[in-house]
């Protein structure tokens, strides 16, 4: 059984909020509006105004009456749900694309204003020291221009009114959200996830904006509304910033998200910041400097393009018994198998016994296999007595041989502050010779109440932990405490914990985390919690990390615990996801930014019982076998043998 998602379009992640629903086909398309080019060869579109809902706050409710010592109307944040004002809008024109560095270097130019420039604010990433952005991407000419503020839009539209003669303005944020709509009623003109296949945002992971043009237009013709550069907008005499950009995690997104009056746009030279033009109806009619043709045309229009993935199953292997319902399965460079407590030298046909496999385990390069066990595979949790002086021990287990000779040591770890952590998966080995390892738990002061009435203290300790990251530069023998990798309370049910770790063909480690049980109702009868599979990323060897996101498959939202990632020999990222359901979802470019297919081994619907705690490896380039955990009379392994490539891309034949 599959879940797909249809490989079209680009992968590009606007952020504004229009819709892939039926009323846009009311709405006059993009190919007969009134457009017209002045004599900077930027090209604006006529905006039939009329009355909507409008979702974006609005300082005339807010502000002012706040100013003059009056109750405000409407609350000033976003709401989502959302709460909705009607607004009527006049006729105006708005320009196709975003200022480009190539105009605003025309009027720096005529006018002797000072060059753009300023600074980031990484939205999308922890601070960190230095920084990991390559600023020349941000000067090519037909970059939207970044590092304004109020003050140069308002001189540069200044400049442009008088070289055109018409009068150009910033636009209102309900002018830019009606536009960015496009008659269209989710918070994508496409539907109501982001989407980076349609608009640059931090899940495209690019780091820096893109020419103007390279995602789809809105059906009324716009580009660049959703994500790539903050645009700024007025209201009621102040500046506001709309559409987000591409360091912007998936919840600033959307047709409603803006950046607030009092901070970013009105203070601020940001290189995340750009702004396009607007003018009303009546400049719309034709001057002797108009063009014929615009200066600037779309960079592709299409967004980046990913493979489409063919996925094959194969027959079902028996595997035999193992002792738990929890599997731990690895498959070594020399082709040997790993399940637990047995391994095998011929793929599967005969078994011998060996040492207990934890569950966090890895092959380094000189071929010693390193695993660190836990509860489930005969280790114990990590408990620091004295949480001032975060010292522990941890057990370590070593082969240079496949794991038919093991070694084990107990190794010393410190983590500042911690009561308890577990390991999980999650150990990978860097190019310098570094281990890292993610293990959940709880520091000294990690205490979240229950969200209810009673606000009663959780009796149960593994409920609201954090994932963390230790490192060690002696090959396991000592490990320091390196990073919080997440820590959110309210994110899910149990907070964040069991925990897997990889390295991605971009370079970024990611880090996919569980943060509920599934099926679990907790004392106040709530059934659906939201309880989503998250994923993380770190640009700098697990010093800073990203705010954690939840993935999508088209419009399905993953859930699950004991999340295993690997990659094939086609650079295609595959995460085994368990509970409720058991799956293998795949990213086809590696990188986790977006999800194209998923594949279902096991549903509620069986009529055999299956056990959540699975795993999986490569048995080939493109093969990966799921180990799925059936009780037969006692608990079995079942091989699933899953093949996945890529597609080779379809070519033109001569014309």
């Amino acid at each position: 059984m599959s879940r797909s998602l249809p490989m079209t379009a680009a992968w590009f992640l606007p952020l504004v909020i229009c819709a892939l629903d039926a009323p846009w086909l009311r709405e006059t398309p993009a190919a007969v509006r009134k457009t017209f080019v002045n004599s900077t060869g930027i090209r604006m579109i006529s905006v039939k105004g009329k009355r909507f809902d409008a979702w974006t706050p609005s300082a005339k409710q807010f502000y002012l009456p706040l100013k003059n010592g009056k109750r405000p109307t409407a609350a000033f944040a976003l709401n989502r749900p959302r709460v909705t004002a009607p607004v009527t809008l006049k006729d105006y024109w708005l320009s196709e694309f975003p200022v480009t560095n190539r105009l605003y270097r025309q009027f720096v130019k005529a006018t002797g204003h000072r060059e753009p420039g300023g600074r980031l604010v990484n939205f999308y990433w922890r601070p960190s020291n230095g920084g990991t952005w390559n600023r020349e991407k941000f000067q090519a000419d037909q970059v939207p221009v970044t590092g304004v503020n109020n003050t140069d839009i308002e001189a540069f539209c200044k400049w442009l009114s008088t070289r055109d003669g018409r009068r150009y303005r910033p636009p209102t944020i309900r002018e830019f959200e009606f536009a960015n709509r496009a008659g269209t009623s989710t918070r994508f003109w496409w539907g109501p996830q982001p989407d980076v296949r349609k608009m640059n945002f931090g899940l495209s992971m690019i780091g820096h904006p893109t020419p103007v043009g390279s995602y789809p237009p809105n059906p009324w013709g716009f580009y660049d509304m959703h994500g790539n550069v903050w645009q700024f907008c007025t209201d009621a005499g102040r500046y506001s910033a709309m559409g987000s950009a591409f360091n912007c995690p998936r919840r600033w997104t959307g047709i409603d998200a803006w950046g607030n009056f009092y901070e970013g746009p009105n203070t601020m030279s940001l290189l995340s910041t750009g702004f396009r033009v607007a003018c009303d109806a009546d400049q719309g009619t034709s001057r002797p400097g108009d063009l014929k043709k615009p200066a600037v045309a779309p960079a592709g229009g299409t967004g980046p393009q990913f493979p489409e993935l063919e996925i094959t199953v194969g027959k079902r292997i028996d595997m035999g018994t193992i002792p738990t319902n929890a599997a731990f399965f690895m498959v070594t460079g020399n082709g040997t198998w790993i399940l637990n407590n047995k391994r095998s030298t011929d793929r599967g046909k005969t078994w011998h016994p060996c040492s207990q496999l934890g569950e966090a385990f890895c092959q380094l390069k000189d071929g010693t296999v390193i695993s660190v066990p836990s509860v489930d595979s005969g280790g114990s949790v990590v408990r620091f007595a004295d949480p001032l002086s975060g010292k522990s021990t941890l057990q370590v287990k070593t082969s240079s041989d496949n794991w038919k000779t093991v070694k084990t040591r107990t190794s010393s770890i410190h983590v500042p502050l911690a009561e308890f952590f577990w390991a999980v998966r999650g150990l990978v080995e860097l190019d310098d010779g570094r281990l890292l390892l993610t293990m959940y738990g709880r520091l000294n002061g990690d205490r979240v109440r229950e969200d209810s009435p009673v606000a009663y203290e959780m009796g149960n300790p593994w409920i609201k932990t954090r994932v963390i990251m230790v490192q060690s530069k002696d090959r396991g023998r000592s490990w320091q405490y390196l990073s919080t990798v997440s820590y959110n309370p309210q994110l899910g049910f149990e907070g964040q914990n069991e925990s897997d770790l990889i390295r991605l063909p971009n370079g970024l480690l990611a880090a996919f985390m569980r943060t509920g049980i599934h099926g679990y109702i907790d004392p106040h009868e709530r059934r659906n919690l939201d309880q989503p599979l998250l994923v993380t990323w770190s640009a700098d060897n697990g010093v800073n990390w990203s705010e954690p996101q939840r993935i999508h498959v088209g419009e399905r939202t993953i859930p699950g615990i004991y999340p295993r990632a690997l990659l094939t020999s086609q650079g295609v990222l595959a995460v085994l996801r368990c509970r409720p359901d058991g799956s293998v979802i795949f990213s086809p470019d590696g990188n986790g930014g977006f999800w194209s297919d998923e594949h279902v081994h096991y549903d509620l619907g069986d009529r055999v019982q299956h056990a959540s705690m699975q795993d999986m490896a490569l048995i080939g380039p493109d093969t990966i076998l799921v180990t799925d955990i059936v009780h037969r009379g006692g608990w079995r392994v079942e091989g699933v043998p899953i093949t996945v490539r890529k597609k080779p891309k379809k070519t033109r034949g001569p014309r």
